[in-house]
């Protein structure tokens, strides 16, 4: 597992700058075993949102950096494809950019007895997340100990 997230850490590295030259973000990246073949999917966004021609180009675009790069010395499947409605959010910029939304968060340790929040996003500053969660009220969660978190539409 280790090793997997190595490999994600590079490709993110590696890709970066190249998403910022052309005015996008990486979101997300999971390098999977699936149908006993890997797939790397990337997950993009930009300011107006993504659309397919964004993805196509992205693809064009990442792929060549891949295979230049020899990090991936496995065959694999490359996707690209938007956040979706559900995006996973990972940076204080990510917080700060949907403040004011409802997110789930899953905390790597119990806070108040709780893992598991669900609420609108009251802030975010110096790695701590404030959010109004549904049962607990206001809660404040170390971003250390997100281990994951998502925006929630419901």
């Amino acid at each position: 597992m280790a090793d997997i997230q190595n490999k994600i850490k590079e490709i993110e590295n590696l890709l970066g700058p190249v998403a910022e030259r052309e005015k996008i973000e990486i979101v997300d990246v999971q390098y999977l075993k699936e149908n006993g073949g890997w797939t790397l999917r990337i997950f993009i966004d930009k300011e107006n949102g993504v659309n397919m021609d964004d993805c196509a180009q992205a693809s064009r675009i990442f792929e060549v950096f891949l295979d230049e790069s020899d990090i991936l010395k496995d065959s694999y499947v490359l996707e690209i494809s938007s956040p979706g409605i559900d995006r996973v959010l990972k940076s204080e910029k990510d917080f700060k950019r949907f403040n004011g939304y409802k997110i789930k968060v899953r905390a790597f340790d119990p806070i108040n007895n709780q893992k598991n929040f669900l609420g609108e996003i009251l802030s975010c500053e110096n790695g701590k997340v404030k959010i109004n969660d549904v049962t607990k009220g206001e809660v404040e969660i170390e971003m250390l100990n997100i281990k994951k978190a998502n925006l929630n539409d419901n």
